[in-house]
């Protein structure tokens, strides 16, 4: 996620500047910077998702590769059934490596968290924009606590 700060900045500073040109009268959700500011919302999230997806994808490749070099073969047997090496590690599903390094079954805050975001992500991404805006500033916050909690 070292990327993700610069992100962050750059949100920021074209926010404003959209926010900026906006006129004070027209506030409306039909507002054309209304518009503009809301699309830009959502492809700084998707861009800031990328972010935590690829250090949750690492952490499951250091939790594979720790897994799969334990001295014990019954702890060591049910990792060999991944490949860290692999690029989309073995056609593991997002939802299956975020379990492997955010805990799921306690509070899990984190991995719902994640899950809620991972949602968002998938409904932009595939099309659908939302018809609200995101305050990106707080879901980049939200990354970073997000990726403290990663184990491997």
């Amino acid at each position: 996620m070292k990327d993700l700060p610069a992100i962050a900045a750059l949100y920021a500073e074209v926010d404003n500047f959209l926010d900026s040109l906006r006129d004070p009268a027209s506030r409306s959700p039909g507002d054309t910077i209304q518009q503009k500011l809301r699309i830009n919302d959502q492809a700084y999230f998707v861009l800031a998702w990328g972010q935590l997806e690829s250090a949750i994808d690492d952490a499951c490749r250091r939790a594979i590769d720790k897994g799969r070099s334990h001295r014990d073969w019954r702890q060591r047997r049910s990792w060999s059934l991944y490949n860290p090496q692999d690029r989309r590690l073995s056609g593991l599903r997002f939802e299956d490596r975020a379990a492997l390094v955010l805990d799921p079954d306690t509070e899990g805050r984190e991995y719902a968290l994640a899950m809620q975001h991972y949602n968002i992500r998938n409904q932009i991404a595939h099309g659908t924009l939302l018809p609200q805006r995101i305050d990106v500033t707080a879901v980049i916050e939200q990354f970073f606590v997000i990726q403290a909690a990663l184990t491997t």
